[in-house]
């Protein structure tokens, strides 16, 4: 009854209460992890593990707003903003799980205090391997289409602004080529000022329609092993917002959790 996606038909007034409830649940599970020993960081990525679910775990980015701002609220970092959370990666957990409903398991990872998202994005392109090849779609999506989990507008309106989207991303995917079955996705997003520390997770219901083109034509998998978000501080156009959507190519077995065990982020 909690569960909600980035193409979801809820009301506004029902995304509402959901969140709400989230956001009083997450606050008590962080408060556990506090007690056991959790502790405060200043920069972080964070992996998010989806499990008990079929559809490619990113579509959870409207389920994880509310337990990412519990988090905040717990005081276990200064701001959930780009400054501070610089990268948040989707992946799906394989193993079983028993009953209905979903398991989320949240990886909060301390990074070095002059790291910033592109280091970030250096430190999971590296894990890719030699052979690695890849694709750079680049939108640039008006304001008129744009669309974000806090824009309080009704689900037919969310949905037309994503069908607008996937009807412009079309002829940016015909160019690109097919990159086969195990890829990491990661969205940069640029906004027109470039003050405006805007979390680009927020933006889940746009950049998914511009994936979703990509995995309608067959270029991308409708799944991939990651898919993660991170601000370009590059301001963009005015009036417009700018997604740079880097797919890229992993060995079979890659995942993320396990780059992270080999190696840190020192």
């Amino acid at each position: 009854m909690l569960w909600q996606t980035t193409v979801g038909g809820e009301s506004i007034e029902d995304r509402a209460r959901t969140r709400a409830r989230l956001r009083a649940q997450a606050r008590g599970v962080w408060g556990e992890a506090k007690r056991h020993g959790a502790y405060r960081v200043e920069r972080y990525m964070m992996i998010v593990h989806v499990g008990g679910r079929t559809e490619s775990p990113v579509l959870a980015a409207e389920t994880l707003k509310p337990v990412i701002d519990a988090g905040t609220d717990m005081g276990l970092w200064p701001d959930d903003d780009p400054e501070h959370r610089l990268m948040t990666l989707y992946a799906r957990d394989p193993r079983r799980m028993q009953g209905r409903g979903a398991l989320i398991h949240v990886t909060v990872v301390e990074c070095a205090v002059d790291w910033s998202g592109w280091d970030c994005l250096h430190w999971l392109l590296a894990s890719t391997g030699a052979g690695a090849r890849g694709v750079l779609p680049v939108l640039s999506i008006p304001d008129a289409l744009w669309l974000t989990s806090n824009m309080r507008l009704p689900a037919g309106q969310r949905q037309d602004r994503q069908s607008a989207v996937m009807r412009l991303a079309e002829p940016v995917w015909r160019e690109q080529g097919g990159l086969g079955a195990h890829v990491l996705a990661v969205a940069a997003v640029s906004y027109p000022d470039a003050r405006y520390y805007g979390d680009p997770d927020n933006t889940a219901e746009t950049v998914t329609a511009m994936y979703g083109t990509g995995v309608a034509l067959g270029k991308v998998p409708a799944v991939p092993e990651v898919f993660a978000f991170m601000l370009n501080p590059v301001q963009c156009d005015p009036h417009s917002h700018l997604v740079q959507l880097a797919c890229v190519t992993v060995p079979i077995g890659w995942s993320v959790l396990s780059t992270l065990l080999a190696g840190g982020t020192g």
